[in-house]
């Protein structure tokens, strides 16, 4: 696992769909959410790249117990026509904190605790006013729970 951080320069915009449950049943309320992402990606006209999708969460995702939402999403470019029933997030330009994570989707959580680590160690802290982003893409392969998954995670830093 490697982190790097980046800095974002524009605003970022995204179409998908929502989900929404107790942290403990997440799990399933993302699956239909991707599910219904990607069986209606053609309704969505401006998708930068069809073959990655994210999974964006809001600041108070980490630690919560309770009702959480978790967004489905396209990035766009522009943002036009919002297909019935979706959402459309803005993401503002900011300071990130980029985990490369390559190992069984079952354990992702260890990406998170590897970050945390991380950032202790070289001076940083969470932006908890920011969203959070997984990216997947071709090498995602988080159905089999493959040694080959890969996933990006983006979490929202800044300098300590």
């Amino acid at each position: 696992m490697r982190v790097e951080i980046v800095e974002t320069n524009q605003l970022s915009a995204y179409i998908g769909v929502r989900a929404c449950a107790a942290f403990s049943d997440l799990g399933v309320a993302v699956n239909r959410a991707f599910d219904e992402l990607i069986s209606r990606r053609d309704e969505i006209k401006t998708i930068k790249n069809p073959d990655v999708t994210y999974g964006i969460t809001p600041p108070n995702y980490k630690g919560n117990a309770g009702v959480v939402d978790f967004y489905s999403c396209f990035e766009v470019e522009p943002l036009e026509g919002l297909p019935h029933g979706m959402v459309h997030l803005h993401l503002l330009p900011r300071l990130y904190a980029v985990t490369y994570y390559r190992g069984p989707a079952s354990q992702t959580v260890t990406a998170y605790d590897f970050t945390s680590q991380w950032l202790k160690d070289n001076g940083y802290d969470y932006d908890d006013v920011a969203y959070y982003l997984e990216r997947y893409d071709e090498k995602t392969i988080a159905a089999s729970d493959d040694e080959r998954n890969e996933i990006q995670i983006w979490t929202p830093v800044k300098k300590r």
